[in-house]
C-alpha cells in the first residue's frame, strides 16, 4: 500500500542514545492506541520505523471518513488495499463509516461486506441513503451495537429517508438511529422495533412518522433504556414530527429520556409499562403552545406515576406552570419519588423555578432529595429538603 506521509509527522533522525519508549510497549498496547486514530493516520504510522510496519494490519476497529480523502476514487483505492492487506485473522469488531458530501461512497458497500463477513459487532455508519447498503448488512448475526445516521441535509431539505421494515439482527441490543423515517404497515400501525428480540437501548434522535395513527409504537420485551430527542427539528415539518408516542410492550423499560422540539409528544400505552419506567428525564428547551403542551406534560406525570428519579429541567418546569390552576390540581403520582434533579436552563438558579412547581412535584414525596444542576455557575448545587420557590 503506498503510503501518504501525514503532514502532522515530521521525519526526523532519532539521536541513537534516545529512548524510544513508545515503541517499547507490547504491541496489544500500541494497537490499542492506533484504534483512536482514523485509519487512514493509523496507516501512516507504518513510516515510523520496522517496529510499526505491520502493526495497522491487526486493528481491530475502523474509521473511513470522506472528508479524509480528496476524491472517492482516492478512498475507494485505500479501503480497497486496507481489506487487502489487513491481517484477516484478526477479528473486526468495531467500523465507523462516515460519508460527509452527498456522493454514494461505493468503497463502503464493500468494506460493511468485508465487516459482515468478519463477525463485526459494534457498527457506526453515516450514510446518505441506506438502500444502497449490501443485502448481508441487514441480516448480520453477529452485530450487537448499530448506530445509523442519515445524512442530515435530506432532514432539513425535504428528503426521506425510510427505516427498513426487514432487518434480522438476532444478537442487537443497542440501536441509535437519526434523521429517519418510520412509515406505517396497511393497518396504520407503526411499530419498526418489534424484530429486535435482544433490543436493550434504544435512541431514536430527530426522527419523523408517516402513517395513519401518528404513533410510534415502542414493542421490544428486553427493551430497559428509551431515548427520544425531538430538538432542532425543522419547524416546517411540525406536521411530521408531532406524532405521538405509544409505549406497548415493554415490560422491562427501566429508564425513559425526551427532549421535545416545539411540542411535546402525546403519551400512551399499557400501565403495566408505564409503571415499570422508575427513571424520567425531560427537557423541553423550546415549546410552542405553552398551556396547551402543559395539559400533555402533566399527562406525562400523571401517566409516569412510580417514577423514583426524576431529572427535569426548568424549562420544563416553566411549561408546566401554564395549565391553569396547576396548583389546585390533586396529583396523586410520585409516591415513590426518591431523587429530584432540576436542570438549570439560565443563570438565576432555583429563583427562576416558577412558584410553588417544587411543592407540587414533592407533595407526595416530601423526603426526596432535590438536586439543582446549575450549568451556567457551578456543576451541582444540592439542597437535602426540598423549598417553596
Amino acid at each position: 500500500m503506498e503510503v501518504e506521509r501525514p503532514k502532522k509527522i515530521q521525519h526526523r533522525e532519532a539521536d541513537k542514545n534516545e529512548e524510544d519508549k513508545i515503541s517499547d510497549l507490547s504491541d496489544c498496547v500500541l494497537i490499542h492506541i492506533l484504534s483512536f486514530l482514523n485509519t487512514k493516520e493509523a496507516v501512516q504510522t507504518c513510516i515510523l520505523s520496522k517496529r510499526w510496519i505491520n502493526l495497522w494490519k491487526k486493528l481491530s476497529t475502523l474509521t473511513l471518513s470522506t472528508s479524509d480523502f480528496k476524491t472517492n476514487e482516492n478512498l475507494e483505492k485505500f479501503a480497497s488495499q486496507l481489506l487487502s492487506l489487513r491481517d484477516h485473522s484478526t477479528a473486526l469488531s468495531d467500523l465507523r463509516l462516515c460519508a460527509n458530501h452527498l456522493a454514494i461512497a461505493s468503497p463502503f458497500q464493500k468494506t460493511i461486506e468485508y465487516a459482515v463477513s468478519h463477525n463485526v459487532k459494534h457498527l457506526l455508519v453515516n450514510l446518505a441513503a441506506i438502500e444502497h447498503f449490501p443485502s448481508c448488512f441487514f441480516s448480520c448475526l453477529t452485530l450487537t451495537t448499530l448506530n445509523l445516521s442519515a445524512y442530515n441535509i435530506f432532514f432539513n431539505f425535504g428528503r426521506t429517508i425510510i427505516f427498513p421494515d426487514f432487518f434480522n439482527l438476532p444478537e442487537l441490543t443497542t440501536l441509535s438511529l437519526k434523521y429517519f423515517t418510520f412509515c406505517g404497515t396497511n393497518d396504520g400501525c407503526v411499530e419498526p422495533f418489534s424484530a429486535f428480540n435482544k433490543l436493550n437501548t434504544l435512541i431514536i434522535d430527530r426522527c419523523e412518522v408517516f402513517g395513519a395513527k401518528k404513533y410510534l409504537r415502542i414493542s421490544s420485551a428486553k427493551l430497559v433504556n428509551l431515548t427520544i430527542h425531538m430538538y432542532g427539528c425543522d419547524s416546517k415539518k411540525y406536521s411530521k414530527t408531532s406524532f405521538g408516542i405509544e409505549l406497548y410492550y415493554a415490560p422491562s423499560l427501566h429508564a425513559f429520556a425526551f427532549t421535545g422540539g416545539e411540542c411535546i409528544q402525546e403519551l400512551s400505552g399499557s400501565e403495566s409499562v408505564l409503571s415499570s419506567i422508575k427513571h424520567l428525564n425531560i427537557h423541553l428547551p423550546y415549546c410552542w403552545n405553552l398551556r396547551e403542551n402543559s395539559l400533555i406534560l402533566l399527562n406525562w406525570l400523571v401517566q409516569l406515576a412510580n417514577i423514583e428519579s426524576l431529572i427535569i429541567s426548568s424549562k420544563t418546569l416553566k411549561v408546566l406552570s401554564y395549565y391553569p390552576d396547576l396548583l389546585k390540581v390533586k396529583f396523586d403520582s410520585f409516591c415513590n419519588l426518591k431523587t429530584l434533579k432540576i436542570k438549570m436552563d439560565g443563570p438565576h438558579g432555583p429563583s427562576s423555578i416558577p412558584q410553588g412547581m417544587l411543592d407540587f412535584l414533592l407533595q407526595n414525596s416530601p423526603s426526596a432529595k432535590v438536586d439543582f444542576i446549575n450549568l451556567f455557575i457551578r456543576p451541582v448545587a444540592s439542597v437535602n429538603k426540598a423549598v417553596g420557590c
